[in-house]
């Protein structure tokens, strides 16, 4: 009705996806915005006609300055207005603006009482207003209720079918299979790994990832979660329960979705990696099916056969051309031919310094660390080997261990010798600063065939052989001979505050943002490792380092190892996805009705969050739904269908909010106008509607500039 449809629909809140090709991401939008518009407009318009009201027009879009395309049948204009943004019904007598009551009174008096049915109504200072019968005024406030409310009504009951239908045609999604955790997450404090799966979230069965990030995202992060764990190693199932974490952000637990073994249609490898030079070449759509002779089924044993021979130049036998079964594009693939690919190790780049090890702030539940009593807070001292043939000490009298970004893998291989380690640990007392007693400890390496990596800017480094997490420091505790830090002079006792990408001529890339170091709020130099081993050769690094009261820079270019790889190589990999399709008609409504149900209880957990739990920059405006439209279309009518029902229950509850100029906020009016017998005070409703008008006003510019700072890489 008016141009609420239009308000509400640039206000979605909807999670943006990956920009697409822009002509199908325009016919992807008007597909779905124009049906769930349809829908709701339809509401208002048969529950008016029911009614007795005369509709003059019908549109769908807005018919700014006359453009439109229509056709009148009968009493009602319907057509297509040139702006795409809602859509409107306009009938006799009715206007957004409760406060127009004097203006709707004039269009729906009657002009020859004789010839036609009037009704006698009352105004707001109750004066007596004799109106056509057929104005939406002339009707009684249960039946003006029924034509306001039957926009949010008909989005929800299409919603519900849009749901159905889905699920019957089959709906891809994104299985929770643990790819990684993030190092001192809660999940990977849990001791999760990759392979296990949760296999239920709170009350949610069989979870996508998405409603995975949706339930944690909104969950309770005082309480915690309550997570099924399906243990890839053993199958047994483990009630977890984990607390999220909320930085700057969102809340997360630190669980990665699962890739298959399928190398990605979009990128199949990144440029200058080992992958990317490989003989022959990897293409899009092979399959691995084994590594240096040994069958690998899932991501799990292709990431322990990396890790273990990362030193190594690696076979992989690839199938190529395979075909799906018919109708489940995501099903084994049979057929094709097997290509074998010889891929160098990728040597670890590295600058030549040794930053200082900062604190534990993470030890993982079940280890042997967990055991001894380490905990977040500690301080290790001095690491040493317990095999007396083993030199500690090197030429250069170093400790071999004093490395906390070698470290991981140092001890990687000491657990494949079966060795123990002695650490030298600093307590300090429930976590605070000051180093208290010191306590030496003898513990077993654990053997390691997983990945862990820093996934976002602040996550500390974990020693997965030990089960802990520590930060690393921007100060230098020392620099390597010879290396590229120490030919541009660095010393130890030099904090770096900041690294510049400087990419090489040939790379057409625009250089991201210079990181920023300290050790309080960006503790990000385990991020800055990792993004280091995938750069382009040649790339250099501008640090800006402080030594005393100076601030100094030096440029240094990374330099390949000799002695330490990384374990993957550069081949990217399409995500695992499963099909999800109702086997009886029953099974479909059921499915059909939980993810109604889930999707309208989302947003009301959205806002009654958003500003606290969820920042504002969450929020997304036209071009976000047009991503997410565009992107649901490529996966696939079913796909498209339940991104439908998500944004038909959007629509459904932000119109019903009790703001003035969308739906909800008239259902107060009318309320109000029953309880007391005539329509609100009009200068009344005038100040609450500019109210409700400017809060909407700045809500749709808002996330107009969030639209805009995301496709400027700003956001």
């Amino acid at each position: 009705m008016g141009s609420r449809g239009g308000f509400t629909l640039g206000m979605c809140l909807i999670v943006a996806a990956s920009p697409l090709d822009w002509l199908i991401v325009v016919l992807q939008v008007c597909l779905g915005l124009g049906a769930v518009i349809f829908v709701h407009e339809l509401g208002h318009f048969a529950v008016a006609k029911m009614c007795g009201v005369k509709c003059d027009k019908f549109f769908i879009g807005f018919d700014i300055g006359g453009y439109k395309i229509s056709h009148k049948w009968g009493e009602t204009e319907y057509g297509i207005g040139i702006l795409p943004l809602g859509g409107y019904v306009k009938m006799m007598g009715q206007d957004d603006n409760p406060g127009n009551i004097a203006e709707q009174v004039r269009e729906s008096e009657a002009g020859d009482a004789d010839t036609v049915a009037t009704k006698e109504i009352t105004g707001p200072d109750g004066e007596k207003f004799v109106v056509d019968a057929r104005s939406y005024l002339a009707k009684s406030v249960p039946q003006r209720m029924a034509i306001i409310s039957a926009g949010v009504i008909m989005n929800i009951i299409f919603a519900f079918l849009f749901a159905t239908v889905a699920f019957r045609l089959g709906v891809p999604y994104v299985p929770c299979i643990v790819s990684q955790t993030a190092p001192g997450s809660p999940a990977w404090q849990a001791g999760i790994r990759s392979g296990d799966e949760v296999v239920r979230l709170g009350e949610i069965e069989n979870p996508s990832f998405l409603q995975l990030q949706q339930g944690v995202t909104l969950g309770d992060l005082e309480n915690g979660i309550p997570f099924t764990i399906k243990r890839a190693d053993t199958g047994e199932v483990e009630e977890v329960l984990l607390r999220p974490n909320q930085d700057k952000g969102l809340a997360r637990v630190g669980i990665v979705s699962s890739s298959s073994l399928r190398i990605s249609r979009e990128m199949p490898v990144i440029e200058g990696t080992p992958a990317a030079n490989a003989s022959p070449t990897f293409q899009s759509g092979d399959e691995v099916l084994r590594v240096q002779g040994q069958p690998v089924t899932n991501q799990r044993e292709l990431s322990a056969a990396l890790v273990k021979l990362s030193h190594e130049t690696l076979e992989f036998v690839v199938r190529r051309g395979g075909k799906p079964p018919k109708g489940n594009r995501f099903g084994p693939l049979t057929g094709g031919e097997e290509v074998t690919i010889t891929v160098p190790p990728k040597p670890m780049q590295r600058l030549g310094l040794v930053m200082e090890m900062g604190r534990i702030v993470a030890v993982q539940r079940g280890t042997a660390a967990a055991e001894k009593g380490i905990q977040a807070g500690d301080f290790i001292d001095k690491i040493s080997s317990t095999d007396e043939t083993t030199e500690d000490e090197s030429a250069e009298g170093t400790n071999p261990f004093d490395d906390p970004v070698l470290l991981p893998e140092q001890l990687r291989q000491l657990a494949e010798e079966n060795r123990d380690l002695r650490l030298t640990v600093q307590r300090s007392a429930h976590g605070g600063n000051g180093r208290q007693s010191t306590e030496e400890i003898i513990l077993p390496l654990r053997k390691v065939d997983w990945l862990e990596s820093s996934l976002s800017a602040n996550d500390p480094l974990s020693v997965s052989a030990l089960g802990i997490a520590y930060r690393v420091l921007s100060r230098v505790a020392r620099v390597e001979p010879g290396s590229p830090a120490a030919k541009a002079n660095l010393q130890s006792g030099d904090v770096i505050t900041q690294a510049t990408v400087v990419l090489p001529k040939s790379v057409k890339e625009k250089p991201g943002k210079p990181l920023e170091f300290n050790d309080k709020d960006q503790q990000n130099w385990p991020a800055f490792i990792e993004q280091l081993q995938f750069l382009p050769l040649g790339t250099q690094i501008k640090l800006t380092y402080q030594r005393g009261e100076e601030t100094l820079e030096a440029t240094v270019e990374p330099a390949a190892s000799e002695e330490y790889f990384v374990a993957t190589r550069g081949m990217l990999f399409e995500p695992t996805k499963r099909l999800r399709i109702a086997s009886t008609f029953s099974e479909q409504v059921e499915l059909g009705y939980q993810e109604t149900m889930n999707s309208l209880s989302m947003v009301f957990r959205f806002l009654q969050k958003l500003g606290s739990q969820v920042p504002l920059t969450a929020l997304g405006g036209p071009v976000t739904i047009a991503q997410a439209a565009g992107h649901s279309a490529f996966e696939g009518v079913g796909k498209l269908l339940l991104f439908l029902t998500m944004l038909s229950a959007n629509l459904a509850v932000i119109n019903f909010l009790p703001i003035p100029l969308l739906d909800g906020g008239h259902m107060i009016f009318l309320t109000w106008e029953g309880l007391r017998g005539r329509p609100a005070n009009e200068k009344f409703v005038i100040a609450l509607h500019t109210v409700g008008f400017v809060f909407i006003i700045s809500l749709m510019l808002f996330v107009f500039t969030l639209d805009i700072r995301r496709l400027l890489g700003m956001g």
